[in-house]
Parts: structure tokens; C-alpha cells; sequence
């Protein structure tokens, strides 16, 4: 078998793979030797000194033990992937890389380097955050190598700051191009890799604006509240605070034509029209005073109908939706 493979992807960003000339050959390399081939990987194609690898993975044992285990780790992995991907001499290791070896961990990297120099276009960015599946080496544990972990842990937290700002440029990116749903998509993936980052709410809000959604903004600075409440019990900063607001001063000033058209309606006896207007009014809009005035007006509606008791319930709903404004009114916004 050895030498016989010319094509491997190894790919560690989340759960880690070993393809070779497409095969997965994942389930015949043990734990300790997957995460040798990945620390060798993130170095390419740089070689290291046995004696630091041996020390890594082998801490716990004796400097002469420890060169021992690297001998024959490397020696059953080239049994497994073939003398073309890994090479050594006495005194280094190191990954072979050539057109034949793609390693998902270097291509992210040189992606996001892109972002640097300043010449990392949209669709440099979008294969370069692609290429992140999850954390390195995700579910991945290596027993009896203390300083691997810290390795490790130490890796897994300089890429996720990468992905992070890879998502934030290429939403950045997208929203200059004009296009605002992959820039609301891209900022979905960024709040769901990293929740408690309030800005990513914000540029969400701020997208929605330009679509000219401003319930759905509002919907996302809810999430927000109650995220940050949930996890930290502090609410939204005053920055976000004023994205909400601007959210609902456009909002009512198009609920409010819709009110004036609903009370217009009625007048003319198209009851029906203004009653599902009002009812609309209420399920979207963020202000209770508006929402308290579409209730009342439904109540009119009902008594013109001859409906008393359901236009009494309705007057007691207007009075609670005003008392929740009277409270909002008093309280102001939380904390930044």
C-alpha cells in the first residue's frame, strides 16, 4: 500500500477527515496520529524539530520514550497513508505538499489572509468561510497529551477569530454589492457561531432597514434582548438600542397610514377591510399606543355590528395594550 496514493484531502476544520484518491481512510488512523497529521498541517510547510513533536504527544514520557513513540507513529502512518504525504529525517517532520494534497486548514488560512492585504473579493471570502465545517478538530480527543490540548485549544481560538471576521467582511462585502439577503444569511452564520457579539444583531437590524423590513428588524432585536438576557441578564447597549427605535419611528409612521386608511374604511362601510387592517396592525406593530388605537377602532367595528360583549373584551385588551405602553413610557430603554 505504501506510496500507492498521490491524492489526499485532509480535512480538520470540524470533524476530522483523512480522504485519499477519495477513500476515507478516517477509521484506520488512531486518535493520537490524526492529531499529529493535523499539527504537522497547520505548520506546513514549515518542518518541526522531532523533539518538540515527540514532546507534545508524548509529555509524560522520557526524552528517549518520547522519540521512540514518534518513530513508530510515523512509521504506522506512512504504513497507512503512503511514504507521498509525510517525510522525516533524524532531526524534523513535516507534511509533503504538493498539487495532490489539500489541506482545508492552510486554505482557510490563505483565504483569510486575503482579508489583510485588502484584496479578498466576495467570493474569496465566501470559499474561504465555507471551508470552515466547525472547530478544529471537532469531537477529536487525544488521551495523555496535556500539551497538545493546550495546543490545541490555543488553535481552535485563533481560527474562530479568523471565521468570525471572515463572516463580518463578507457581510460587509455584501451589503456594498447590494446583496442583502446573502448579507442577512452571512450575519445569521456569524450570530449563530458567536450569539453574544451585539454587533452582529445590529448589522442585521441595519440590513433589514435597507430592505425596508422593519418588522422583521425588530424581530431581530428581540432575539438579541433575549439572548443577552438569557445568557448574561443585561439588556441591549444604547447603540442597539437606538437601531430599534429608529426600526419603530419608520414602522409606526407606516402602521399609521394604515390606521388612518383602516378608520377611512369603516367610515365608508367596509367594515371587513378595516377590521383585518386593524388585525394586522396588531400582530406586527412594535408601539402599544398604535396597537391599543387598532383595538378600539375593532371595538367601534363590533358595536356598529351589534356585537357588545366582543367589543367590551376589545376595550379591555386597548386598556392593557396602554397600560404596557405607560410601563415601556416609565421604565425606558435598559442598560448598555
Amino acid at each position: 500500500m505504501a506510496g500507492s496514493y498521490r491524492n489526499f484531502a485532509l480535512l480538520f476544520l470540524g470533524p476530522p477527515r483523512v480522504l485519499m484518491d477519495e477513500e476515507d481512510a478516517t477509521g484506520s488512523i488512531t486518535a493520537k496520529h490524526l492529531g499529529l497529521v493535523a499539527y504537522l498541517a497547520s505548520a506546513a510547510p514549515e518542518p518541526q524539530p522531532r523533539n518538540r513533536v515527540a514532546g507534545i504527544f508524548w509529555s509524560e514520557k522520557s526524552d528517549e520514550a518520547s522519540r521512540y513513540r514518534l518513530r513508530h507513529a510515523l512509521w504506522e502512518l506512512r504504513r497507512t497513508v503512503g511514504d507521498a504525504l509525510l517525510s522525516s529525517d533524524h532531526r524534523s517532520c513535516w507534511l509533503c505538499l504538493d498539487d495532490g494534497v489539500k489541506v482545508d486548514i492552510l486554505d482557510f488560512k490563505a483565504g483569510c489572509a486575503l482579508l489583510d492585504s485588502g484584496a479578498a473579493g466576495i467570493e474569496d471570502l465566501r470559499k474561504a468561510v465555507d471551508l470552515y465545517r466547525g472547530d478544529l478538530l471537532d469531537g477529536l480527543t487525544v488521551r495523555e497529551a496535556p500539551l497538545f490540548d493546550e495546543w490545541l485549544l490555543t488553535e481552535r481560538e485563533r481560527l474562530q477569530l479568523l471565521y468570525l471576521e471572515g463572516l463580518w467582511q463578507l457581510s460587509k462585502a455584501q451589503t456594498a454589492a447590494g446583496d442583502l439577503d446573502g448579507a442577512v444569511q452571512t450575519l445569521n452564520r456569524l450570530v449563530e457561531a458567536d450569539p453574544l457579539r451585539e454587533r452582529s444583531y445590529r448589522a442585521i437590524m441595519g440590513v433589514h432597514l435597507l430592505q425596508g423590513d422593519r418588522t422583521a428588524a425588530l424581530r431581530v432585536y428581540e432575539r438579541c434582548a433575549a439572548v443577552l438576557q438569557n445568557e448574561l441578564g443585561v439588556s441591549p447597549s444604547p447603540a442597539t438600542e437606538q437601531v430599534r427605535q429608529a426600526a419603530c419611528r419608520d414602522s409606526n409612521a407606516s402602521v399609521e397610514a394604515d390606521l388612518e386608511r383602516a378608520h377611512r374604511l369603516f367610515g365608508d362601510g367596509r367594515s371587513r377591510e378595516a377590521w383585518s387592517i386593524c388585525s394586522a396592525i396588531e400582530a406586527t406593530a412594535g408601539d402599544p399606543a398604535i396597537i391599543s388605537q387598532a383595538v378600539l377602532l375593532r371595538a367601534e367595528i363590533a358595536i356598529a355590528e351589534g356585537r357588545q360583549s366582543e367589543s367590551l373584551g376589545l376595550v379591555r385588551a386597548a386598556r392593557q395594550a396602554l397600560g404596557r405602553f405607560a410601563q415601556s413610557m416609565r421604565s425606558g430603554p435598559g442598560p448598555g
